[in-house]
């Protein structure tokens, strides 16, 4: 946001110099081509327009003073017989100008407030609807997780793995600095379905029946579609496009085996694929009411023989690089992290 912000009032101080600069370019046309009796003088209402129009009512008004003052008392009105103006009416262009610019100027301003409010009012409803959301998030979590920083180090293992992936020439123009931001804060949204799975299912210790599983993975398709009510307010949002790409295809497989649709390979969006070996590596390694939590170095193994069949090989390259710092992340951002084994 910040940086869309710098790059348009960049683009206004561009525009607002080539408005100068035209209004130069002008004065000597007018100068060359005889002076003010000519109809290029009118010409001078463009840059006034350009100022106005982008920069506002001020920097119109000021723009129309500068550019009467041009075309005013030290032009003439015929170069070649040095006829000078009629004071009256380079007054009246003058104020010509200035009436043009306090108009344009004025509406301009009038609906770059209005278009400031609608965006302000607008990032308020989508802050208020994420917030619902991390909500549910942290309730899914709070209900499924033991070690209460499961949202954290996903978050952390996500970059962490988006910023090592970018290195190699496949990923280099799919993952950008602002893809890995987005996607890392995405990332925290993988399972937020998991708040419409019953305690007795979600929470149970043992086993789940084949009924029960059926409904567990429905928290993949119910999660994608909470945050699909929400993108079709905001089409434009890529949080919210890489948090449903997420929620819904974070347990697909490599090799064709996964749910909910059965995607196989690159089939499975690039976000769904990082995020289905960051999500493994965590759950293995953390406690669960059904499960207790395995050692670094056993998690690591499980990452390696699942290299293409559940997980993108090259992902899993990329982890094999850097599965020291995974290590050394869940050990920070968790109290009950086993002892490795010797």
């Amino acid at each position: 946001m910040h940086i869309s912000i710098a790059k348009v009032k960049l683009k206004k101080q561009y525009l607002l110099a080539f408005s100068y600069l035209l209004s130069g370019f002008i004065t000597v046309l007018v100068y060359l081509t005889g002076g003010t009796n000519k109809v290029y003088p009118n010409l001078m209402y463009i840059p006034i327009t350009i100022a106005a129009s982008t920069s506002g009512k001020r920097h119109g008004l000021l723009h129309g003073v500068i550019s009467g003052l041009l075309l005013g008392p030290f032009m003439p009105l015929d170069v070649a017989l040095n006829t000078p103006q009629d004071p009256l009416n380079w007054i009246v262009r003058v104020i010509t100008y200035l009436m043009v610019a306090l108009v344009i100027g004025f509406f301009s301003d009038y609906y770059r407030r209005e278009l400031e409010r609608n965006i302000k009012r607008d990032k308020e409803i989508f802050e208020a609807q994420m917030a619902t959301i991390y909500s549910l998030v942290k309730l899914a979590e709070s209900r499924d997780d033991d070690t209460g920083a499961h949202i954290e180090r996903v978050v952390i293992f996500t970059r962490l793995l988006a910023e090592n992936l970018r290195k190699r020439p496949n990923f280099q123009k799919q993952i950008t600095e602002d893809y890995i931001d987005k996607l890392s804060k995405a990332s925290s949204l993988h399972d937020v379905g998991k708040v419409a799975i019953p305690d007795s299912i979600l929470l149970k210790p043992g086993k789940l029946t084949p009924e029960e599983f059926a409904i567990m993975k429905t928290h993949t398709v119910k999660g994608a579609n909470t945050l699909l009510g929400v993108w079709k307010k905001y089409p434009d949002n890529k949080f919210l496009e890489l948090g449903i790409s997420i929620a819904r295809h974070h347990h697909e497989r490599w090799n064709g085996t996964g749910y909910p649709d059965g995607l196989a390979g690159e089939e499975i969006p690039l976000a769904a694929r990082i995020m289905t070996l960051v999500d493994v590596y965590d759950a293995v390694r953390s406690k669960r009411v059904y499960k207790e939590p395995i050692p670094h170095k056993e998690a690591v193994e499980i990452i390696k023989e699942g290299r293409g069949t559940i997980f993108d090989p090259e992902i899993v390259d990329v982890f094999m690089g850097i599965e020291d710092q995974f290590e050394k992340t869940y050990e920070k951002y968790s109290t009950k992290a086993p002892e490795q084994e010797s």
